[in-house]
């Protein structure tokens, strides 16, 4: 899959000097005094393609109205720019040197004097665009953290976020340039159901097993809660379709991972896949009023960057079939007499 870069800043520009002058963090200043400059680009790189993507599995023509809708809704969250940045500048992992600033817009220039260090510099885009996920303790890079909002159900991401790491060397007698590219840290799961000629009420989408926080000196999510996200629905033409979609932290990585980290009594949600990773729960409320439950249990992990979108029918009883290689579903019929959500 080809993939796409975008840049965030094309001439950041931080500057090294040996002088007194120049110790402290100072933006804005005249930089004359200091004897050696070094610039740093930022940029964020897309490991995934949303077009395409979306294109590769709404590709007919009755499918295109859902398509073009899918982008136009996911376009702000796999977008092009970014909207702030928060730089961090550690020595001996503690913060010596911060600074954030909002930019919004494909091109952006700022200075930022530094002393020449060995610094470990941490990165991220869009953090303060993002309510329901905060920085803790960024004064460590050990400890620096995004933390996902607590809750048994919480809202799906509503941006990109970004983050990159690495050591900068910053000498005070060498002219230097430090290309820092960020990544993206979430991603989005889609469902897209096909109601045709089938008489519902209602239709609840969530889903559940993804990460809540993540390290962002060593790259490394969390998984210490679990969370059950509830799907944005999209609005759709006047067509048969339903579309939902969750952005959220990535899955794991594999079935055993997942398996490894689920809390006890699990095998009560009414899944019993042990090859699934992560799943989406389908509510459908009928016209008498009671509810059918489908889980969807899929195998496929969904990574950092990437989207997954299930296809899937609703049937004349509420049931949700999915012809994905990748999915399995169990369902429950008159689920708890339409209690939605729960064990």
């Amino acid at each position: 899959m080809k993939n796409r870069w975008f840049i965030v800043a094309r001439s950041l520009v931080l500057a090294a000097a040996m002088l007194t002058s120049c110790d402290a963090l100072r933006i804005d200043e005249d930089l004359s005094d200091c004897e050696t400059d070094f610039h740093v680009k930022y940029a964020v790189r897309l490991r995934t393609n949303l077009h395409t993507q979306i294109q590769t599995v709404l590709r007919s023509r009755f499918e295109l109205e859902v398509a073009n809708l899918l982008e136009d809704s996911l376009r702000a969250i796999f977008r092009e720019y970014a909207h702030d940045v928060d730089l961090s500048f550690y020595i001996r992992n503690a913060r010596r040197f911060h600074d954030s600033k909002v930019m919004n817009a494909d091109q952006a220039t700022y200075e930022l004097v530094l002393p020449a260090n060995n610094y470990r510099h941490l990165a991220l885009a869009n953090i303060g665009e993002e309510q329901d996920v905060t920085i803790q303790q960024p004064q460590w890079a050990d400890h620096s953290y995004l933390s996902q909002s607590g809750g048994d159900i919480i809202r799906g991401h509503r941006t990109g976020l970004f983050s990159a790491r690495c050591n900068m060397d910053v000498l005070g007698n060498l002219n230097q340039t430090f290309d820092v590219s960020l990544f993206m840290v979430n991603c989005a799961s889609i469902l897209v159901v096909r109601t045709d000629n089938v008489d519902y009420r209602d239709l609840q989408v969530y889903s559940s097993d993804f990460a809540d926080g993540f390290y962002v000196n060593d790259s490394v999510y969390t998984y210490k809660t679990e969370q059950t996200v509830h799907d944005f629905r999209v609005t759709t033409p006047p067509v048969e379709r339903e579309v939902y979609y969750a952005v959220s932290f990535p899955s794991h990585d594999t079935a055993e991972e997942a398996q490894a980290s689920r809390a006890d009594g699990d095998n009560q949600t009414g899944s019993n896949d042990e090859e699934r990773i992560w799943r989406k729960y389908v509510y459908a409320t009928l016209p008498d009023g009671s509810v059918t439950r489908t889980v969807i249990n899929v195998r496929e992990p969904l990574k950092a960057g990437q989207i997954f979108i299930i296809y899937a029918y609703l049937r004349p009883d509420g049931s949700i079939y999915s012809p994905n290689v990748e999915v399995s579903t169990s369902v429950t019929l008159k689920w708890k007499d339409g209690l939605v959500i729960g064990g």
